[in-house]
């Protein structure tokens, strides 16, 4: 017996209420089954998927309200579930994202804190250039509990083979273990399956290569749980895009390299539209918990996104760098058509998706993420998190509420209030000393609490990410 309760939900303030306003709704179990019907057996833990893209743009999709990209299956994925308007990454660029969300940890914690070296580097060893071997990823934890595990795309988290995904956790891998490569036949030279390299000429556009593999891990998996995680490349760089929907964007925009922004980021929805069409064909859907994000802020210029309305880009500490994109669905169970506002992280993903599946979190290392889903369900209803802390060798930043205290590389003090100005066009540190030595205070006892970064970033990238922290430079960025 199940009892339909209909709610519209919203949070707002670090409160949450259920209001009109949202066409949502909320099946509550309030009694499986009795027993004199038989029915004694539990439900199966839900199949468990994360969707990845690469130097999205915060307003480069249409649930994201915008008219020139079409992203009608992430549009889709949008209503069926939950929209987080302040959702961030735990970085503003590809390889400490990925640490963070994996670990469901800080990765500060471990010394992952920048981007692998794009050189060598003699003071640190190939061998250490990677996510510690001391870290348990999600894949690991969920492996635990019974699950499939897979991974289909971009690693970034290590070249050498200790630091291989089916090393840690994945019991399977099609994709590349580098941050970045070419998307064509003949020219994509650094796809494994497993350990064994992909000859180039069998592949046709990787973009399609990866969602057919996630289609086939899914099948092959469909009678026991699973866990995908689907990471696309595009749209990061090199700008390479299918030739068909390239030519029709052309006509739309007035630089090359925004057309085929639009194109490569059409190529990423087709293939989630088609992981979610076998979800719905293998009769799964209503049991798969999904999540789609982006690994970092837009990486302008260089790939034509947009962050409007959000200040800086890719590697910064600003909104531009760390708030991303990010959806949830979970047919039943997250309410469709939630748009929350509360702050919450990609470090949440780890707890949510192990509580789904039954399990607990290891008691052995402390954890920086919360459960989302007694949030999304009315069973929780304060913020996931009072404070989220980033940090980047030279740049970092604090939020607590709707308060958020910036120090840039040129060691500047900038202080915003994201409630009235999520573009952080006004400096309000002058206005409000008392939370600027409060939010500086629990900046500064954070970051002492870790090591040191294991390895560096070079001066030419501390030169351009110092630049992007300054609009008009940024708006002179911007690609039509």
């Amino acid at each position: 017996m199940f009892f339909l309760l209909r709610m519209e939900k919203v949070h707002t303030k670090g409160k949450s209420a259920f209001v009109p306003g949202f066409a949502s709704r909320l099946i509550i179990p309030l009694v499986c089954c009795f027993l004199a019907t038989g029915c004694t057996s539990e439900p199966p833990p839900p199949n468990l998927i994360i969707l990845f893209s690469d130097d999205a743009g915060y307003a480069d999709f249409g649930f994201q309200g915008s008219a020139d990209y079409k992203t009608p299956h992430l549009d889709a994925l949008a209503s069926s579930g939950a929209r987080f308007t302040s959702g961030y990454v735990t970085a503003s660029v590809c390889s400490p994202s990925r640490a963070g969300m994996l670990t469901g940890r800080y990765q500060q914690r471990f010394g992952h804190e920048l981007n692998l070296p794009g050189v060598p580097d003699p003071s640190v060893p190939d061998s250490a250039r990677g996510l510690p071997l001391s870290e348990r990823t999600i894949a690991d934890l969920l492996k635990d509990e019974g699950y499939a595990t897979g991974l289909v795309g971009k690693w970034h988290l290590g070249l050498e083979d200790h630091f291989h995904p089916t090393n840690r956790g994945f019991d399977e891998f099609f994709g590349m273990r580098k941050g970045s490569g070419p998307y064509f036949s003949g020219n994509v030279n650094i796809i494994e399956q497993g350990m064994e390299a992909v000859p180039a000429d069998s592949l046709t556009y990787l973009t399609d290569e990866f969602g057919d593999q996630a289609v086939d891990f899914i099948a092959r998996h469909r009678n026991e749980p699973f866990f995908l995680f689907l990471s696309f490349t595009a749209p990061h760089t090199p700008m390479q895009a299918k030739k068909d929907y390239l030519a029709e964007e052309l006509n739309r925009f007035e630089t090359q390299v925004r057309a085929k922004n639009v194109a490569m980021t059409r190529s990423v929805d087709d293939n989630i539209g088609k992981v979610l069409a076998t979800l719905d064909e293998l009769g799964l859907r209503e049991n798969t918990l999904v999540v789609f994000t982006n690994d970092n802020g837009g990486a302008m210029p260089y790939n034509g996104s947009l962050n409007a309305p959000l200040r800086g880009a890719k590697g910064t500490a600003l909104e531009g760098g760390n708030r991303v994109p990010y959806l949830m669905s979970w047919p039943g169970v997250i309410p469709e058509g939630t748009l929350f506002v509360d702050p919450v992280s990609t470090l949440d993903i780890v707890p949510t998706f192990l509580s789904a599946a039954g399990g607990t979190l290891p008691g052995d290392r402390s954890y920086d993420g919360a459960d989302l889903i007694p949030h999304l369900t009315g069973l929780d209803m304060t913020a996931p998190h009072d404070t989220l802390f980033w940090k980047m060798q030279w740049g970092a930043a604090v939020r607590t509420g709707d308060w958020k205290l910036v120090r840039t590389p040129s060691q500047e003090t900038w202080l915003f209030d994201l409630s009235n100005d999520i573009s952080e066009s006004t400096n309000v540190a002058s206005l409000h000393p008392e939370v600027v030595n409060r939010l500086t205070q629990s900046f500064e006892y954070w970051e002492s609490t870790h090591p040191d970064p294991i390895w560096k970033i070079n001066q030419a990238w501390h030169a351009r990410t110092l630049e992007r922290y300054d609009q008009d430079v940024v708006d002179s960025y911007v690609r039509k």
